[in-house]
This record gives C-alpha cells, sequence and structure tokens, in this order.
C-alpha cells in the first residue's frame, strides 16, 4: 500500500477525483472509490481496510482486494502522466525537472515515428525552459537531439555548431556529476554497512572531497553536483568530529545552492539538518536552538525532514541537558505523520525517545504540569514490546533499552526485577561492549551492576563505583564514546536519577521491597 500512498502525495487531486467519477457507476461508488476512501484517511493500517471492503477475517493477500488494488493504481499513475507538456510550468527547480523529463519521453516517442519539426519544436521549447536550472540528463540529451537534427534534417552549420558546442559542455558536466554521484553512493554505503568506524570512513571521504573538488567548481550553478559535494564534504567533517568547520561549511554550501536557479529544497533542508545535527554533537544549545528555528522556515511542515528536525531537537534538548524543551518538541509531534512518512523500525526509535523522557518525568526532572502539550501515557511493557527491531541491535540502540528498564524499575524500588536481569547484564557487558567505542557503555553498565551487588544502598554504591565513574568520565573514554552515538542523555545525568533514587537505609537493615503493584 506504500507505493499507492506514495503516488497520491505526487498525483494531482482533482484528476485523480475525475478518473474515479469515470469509474463509478451510475448511482452507487466504486469500490476502487471507496479503496481511494479508505487509504486518503491515513490513519488506517491496510489489514483494516481489507476487512472494512471485504469483511471481517480478509487479509492483504485477499484476491479480489490486490485486483482492487491494482486498478487504484493504474488510474493513479494515469492521473500523473495525463499532464498538458505544451502548457506545464517551469517555476521551480522540481516542476522543471518533472516536466522536462515528461517532454523528453514525448521527443523520444517522436523520434522513434520521425516526426522531425514536431521534435525539433518540442526540442527547443524545453531546452529554452530548463536550460538555466542545469539539469544536465535532459539538458545534454536536448542539446544532442537538436545537433543532430541541424546535422541532418534542415541543415544548418552554425545552429549545428552552438549545439554540439553544448552537447559537449553537457557531456563532459555529466561526466563529472557521475563522478559525484558515484563517490556519494559509497560514501553512504559505508555509513548504512556499520563496518568501519566513523573517523575511518570520515578520512575516506575526505579523499572522495579531494578528488572531486576541482572539476566541481568548474559548474557552480549545477544545483545537483553541488548538492552532493557539499553533503560529502559536510559529511566528512562530522564523520571526523570537525563540527563547527561542518556548520561553516553547511553555511558556505547555502550560498553556493543558493546561485544556482531554483535549487532544491530538499538540498537546502539537508544543510539546515546538518547545521543542526552538528550543534547537537557539540553539544551547544544555544547555537542548536538557533539552527532549529533557521531550519524550521525552510522545511515543509509534516514532511520526513521535518520530523527529523523534530528528532533533533528532541536529542539536543536531552543531551544538553534542556529537558523542558525537549519535552515540548516531542509533545508537537505529529503521531499520524509518524506511522504515514517512517518505516517501523524509524518509529521504533522515536519510542525509545519517549521512553527516556517518561523515565525524565518519574525521575522528577520534568513536571508535565507546567509544560505545553502532552504525551500518551508510558507502560514499560507496552514500550518493549514495540520495539522488536532495535531489540536484536545489540551493539547498537538495545543497549538504551536495557538501561532504560533497569533505571525505570530502579526508580519504581521494583529492585527485584533489576536482579532478574543482573546475570543478562554481566553477560551482555562481556559480549557485546568489550571493544574501545563502547567504553562508556561498558562503563555504565558495570555501574549498574554495582548498584545491584550493593543492594541497592545509596553509600555504598557510590563508594564502591568510584573508579569505575572517573573511568567512564576520562577524557579517553569521551573521545572513544564520539565513534557510539547511542547515548541520548549523558550517562553522568542518568547515574545522577539512579543515585537519587536508590535506598539510605544499610543493606544490613533492610528488607527488599517488593515491586510495585
Amino acid at each position: 500500500m506504500e507505493d499507492i500512498q506514495e503516488l497520491l502525495e505526487i498525483a494531482s487531486g482533482k484528476k485523480v477525483a475525475k478518473l474515479l467519477k469515470i469509474s463509478q457507476a451510475k448511482g452507487k461508488q466504486s469500490m476502487i472509490a471507496e479503496l481511494h476512501a479508505l487509504i486518503k484517511k491515513g490513519n488506517l493500517e491496510e489489514d483494516d481496510i481489507v476487512e472494512r471492503l471485504y469483511g471481517v477475517g480478509a487479509t492483504s493477500s485477499h484476491a479480489a482486494y490486490r485486483a482492487l488494488k491494482g486498478r487504484l493504481r493504474d488510474l493513479i499513475t494515469t492521473a500523473i502522466m495525463d499532464d498538458d507538456v505544451y502548457s506545464a510550468n517551469y517555476r521551480t527547480y522540481d516542476e522543471a525537472q518533472v516536466n522536462g523529463y515528461q517532454q523528453l519521453n514525448l521527443i523520444s516517442l517522436l523520434l522513434t515515428r520521425r516526426a522531425w519539426q514536431s521534435v525539433k519544436y518540442l526540442a527547443h521549447l524545453t531546452l529554452r525552459r530548463v536550460q538555466d536550472y542545469e539539469i544536465l540528463p535532459i539538458n545534454s540529451r536536448l542539446t544532442s537531439i537538436l545537433a543532430s537534427l541541424y546535422l541532418g534534417v534542415g541543415f544548418d552549420d552554425k545552429r549545428f555548431s552552438k549545439y554540439q558546442e553544448l552537447a559537449d559542455y553537457y557531456a563532459r558536466a555529466e561526466w563529472v556529476l557521475n563522478k559525484v554521484t558515484s563517490r556519494y553512493r559509497e560514501m553512504r554505503r559505508m555509513i548504512y554497512t556499520h563496518k568501519l568506524l566513523p573517523n575511518e570512513i570520515g578520512s575516506t571521504v575526505s579523499e572522495f572531497v579531494a578528488e572531486c573538488e576541482p572539476e566541481v567548481k568548474k559548474y557552480p550553478k549545477v544545483s545537483a553536483m553541488q548538492a552532493m559535494f557539499y553533503m560529502m564534504k559536510v559529511h566528512s567533517l562530522t564523520l571526523l568530529g570537525n563540527y563547527l568547520e561542518a556548520i561553516h561549511t553547511a553555511n558556505e554550501a547555502e550560498i553556493v545552492l543558493r546561485n544556482c536557479k531554483g535549487a532544491g529544497n530538499q538540498s537546502l533542508s539537508l544543510m539546515a539538518l546538518t547545521r543542526v545535527e552538528c550543534s547537537v554533537k557539540l553539544k551547544d544549545f544555544k547555537e542548536g536552538y538557533l539552527q532549529v528555528k533557521r531550519a524550521k522556515a525552510m522545511i515543509a511542515e509534516n514532511s520526513i525532514n521535518d520530523l527529523k528536525l523534530s528528532e533533533y531537537a528532541i536529542t539536543l534538548g536531552l543531551q544538553t541537558g534542556h529537558y523542558d524543551y525537549a519535552y515540548e518538541q516531542l509533545a508537537q509531534v505529529d503521531r499520524a505523520a509518524l506511522k504515514r512518512l517512517l518505516k517501523q523500525q524509524h518509529v521504533e526509535y522515536w519510542f525509545i525517545l519517549e521512553a527516556y523522557i517518561n523515565i525524565l518525568i518519574l525521575s522528577g526532572m520534568i513536571d508535565p504540569a507546567k509544560m505545553q502539550g502532552t504525551l500518551p501515557d508510558f507502560k514499560l511493557s507496552k514500550f518493549v514490546n514495540n520495539v522488536p527491531s532495535y531489540s536484536k541491535d545489540k551493539q547498537g540502540m538495545n543497549i538504551q533499552i536495557l538501561i532504560l528498564q533497569v533505571i525505570y524499575f530502579i526508580i519504581q524500588q521494583q529492585y527485584g526485577k533489576v536482579m532478574d536481569r543482573t546475570d543478562a547484564l554481566s553477560r551482555y557487558g562481556s559480549r557485546y561492549l568489550m571493544n574501545n567505542e563502547n567504553l562508556r557503555n561498558n562503563c555504565f553498565f558495570k555501574l549498574l551492576l554495582t548498584a545491584n551487588k550493593c543492594e541497592f544502598h545509596r553509600a555504598a554504591t557510590m563508594r564502591k563505583s568510584s573508579k569505575t565513574y572517573q573511568k567512564m568520565v576520562s577524557p579517553e573514554a569521551k573521545k572513544l564514546g564520539r565513534a557510539n552515538s547511542t547515548e541520548m542523555i549523558r550517562y553522568e545525568t542518568l547515574w545522577e536519577i539512579v543515585l537519587q533514587n536508590l535506598d539510605d537505609k544499610a543493606p544490613d537493615r533492610r528488607r527488599m521491597r517488593m515491586p510495585a503493584k
């Protein structure tokens, strides 16, 4: 169903409605229109839609439903393709790209039919409209077609030379674009596979940047090329930990992109997000707060980039101790947009953010009564069931899920449940957290185990955990920890929460408290 939702986002609503009206039986709404209406609601799971259409027990594999979905997909695709290429708009880069490719497809079709005069007219018209946007694949193909036409049909040596020169220019530029694109893809592959440390990826990407920079400078108006080049340059700096330089480079990129005609909002918004991300890495709330406000003006509301901006804003608040800011940023998020725009694993990440904020509420560090907006009630068992993907990520976010559970039980004084997890925590630390970049994670696990060994007595825990704590906050541990980005709230703060919720009574004078009902 995701493909249909994507098509609906870009199709003209009026054209879809017109085609639906044609498809309806007289006096009765057709099934295809009913399916369209249910999908447009945006808050229904696919199985719920199938059951509404075909009755309880029907699933997405139901043959009639699959056929109906195919018909709706074809109808929406028809609406997208049914545009008047001669009167299309070219006011923005995105419009020039969409309509330029549509006209290029039509030109290619006319070429196969040998409609030379129509091809010549449409190629001139299209090039005049799109040329200044420097969309290289379109410009390169159009100038090549025109050069061929003036060499053959209606030979004109002067015009042939003009368009041949342009075709050569765009061919060289396209070669550079392809090279930059290849290096950009390789960078993303290295990031996604997690086989190298961030600083190793950063060093490799900086070599890509040095390799491409002299050629990229020759084409300052090609926004697609400039955007990918600067994304590599900024990523190389962030991966190497040079966050201030990355912010300056992102500012430079914005100036370059704004000098390109109609530079895509996507590229500008990515640079804005990068500046926010670097402010989070620097743990600079003042800078981050300003960058979030600046980015808000550049990013479409309730888009994927808007959700990413909210994620960064929440993380900024959590990592700099501005917890009220983090709470209010989370309270403003459109829950329906989360489910509609993100894959399940990305939605799970938001559950972890929400769980941390609820830990701060339980510990008294956030007072919801003083906040703007509200959050759903938090239940630990429901949270654990809602994050199955991250629970499998043993060296990633599962670390934070385990920490959340233990701290929750300590705050609730359910010490027995913490003890039940002691052996598992110890095995987990020795199996998954022994590499250098996990030093802070490993230290924090040991701190939690120390609290358990001290029977959750505050003074004893503080005394026995001193060496481990000093190791966790050492410059070496913090430097190594930069390679591991799972730490949502500084462990120093989480340890304060743990200590505040331990028992003042001596271990030999108290009984383990029963779990809260």
